[in-house]
């Protein structure tokens, strides 16, 4: 008898995001000249949704949807990781040469994403930040933030994760 509703959301960015998630960790790489890591081939697809749009998409799902419902929370872009990481690169003015090829995970996922048309139709929602518009943002806030995340980055238990996500990578 709760009123509960669910939600499955996309993949989130944005500033001050855990720098061990795939766009913040790409882009403090980059600000330090580090290697990117990419798994596989990098044709895994993933789906991209700014973090204000989604709180939005929670906000209107919290206020206008029927108790028992259950919704998608999509982005507005959709990408193979390897064009990702290229456009990063692009956006920061770094060379190519820094991205560096790690082993796929095992069980790796070749595409997430999710049908948010019940959101829309339902609720009336859609993401209103373009993702070149999001990725600038959120570039520009790490190059703001640098103590932040420098201080994440640089504790033990952050160099351990990352020497074992990443084997090849650990060396750099």
């Amino acid at each position: 008898g709760l009123p509960v509703i669910v939600t499955r959301s996309c993949n989130n960015f944005g500033p001050n995001q855990f720098p061990e998630k795939a766009i913040p960790l790409l882009i403090t790489n980059a600000l330090e000249d580090k290697p990117f890591p990419l798994y596989g081939d990098g044709k895994q697809v993933r789906d991209w949704l700014y973090v204000l749009d989604s709180v939005e998409a929670l906000d209107a799902v919290l206020h206008r949807a029927k108790p028992g419902g259950v919704y998608n929370i999509g982005g507005a872009f959709s990408c193979p990781n390897r064009h990702l990481v290229y456009e990063i690169l692009k956006l920061m003015g770094k060379p190519r040469s820094l991205i560096e090829r790690v082993p796929d995970r095992l069980g790796h996922d070749r595409r997430y994403s999710v049908n948010c048309s019940k959101l829309q139709s339902e609720i009336g929602w859609r993401p209103r930040t373009a993702f070149s518009k999001a990725l600038l943002e959120t570039i520009e806030w790490y190059r703001n933030n640098r103590r932040w995340w420098q201080g994440i980055k640089g504790k033990s238990g952050f160099t351990r994760y990352y020497t074992r996500q990443y084997k090849t990578l650990a060396r750099n």
